[in-house]
């Protein structure tokens, strides 16, 4: 995390571990490597692979607008659904 953070680069974190935010080391990490996340709605977990990569395809350029609006030490729950809001997760 720290050598994302470091990065000139802007990182984006999409991840189907939701405990990221229940450990406390790692909440702290994300928040100072200033991160942006993603975390998968357990929905994905029952759906194909295939359709999940769909749904990141489709969504990619809300995305990149989203995150262009933030901060860093970010994250949010990527729904299922193609047009779902992004829900704050506490960090």
């Amino acid at each position: 995390m720290d050598m994302l953070g470091n990065s000139r680069e802007v990182w984006l974190v999409i991840t189907g571990d939701g405990r990221i935010q229940k450990n406390k080391a790692e909440r702290l990490a994300f928040r100072q490597a200033k991160l942006i996340g993603f975390v998968l709605a357990p929905a994905y977990q029952k759906t194909p692979i295939n359709q999940q990569a769909s749904i990141l395809i489709w969504r990619w350029p809300e995305i990149e607008v989203f995150v262009t609006q933030l901060g860093g030490g970010s994250l949010f729950e990527l729904p299922i659904s193609k047009s779902g809001k992004f829900k704050p997760m506490p960090l």
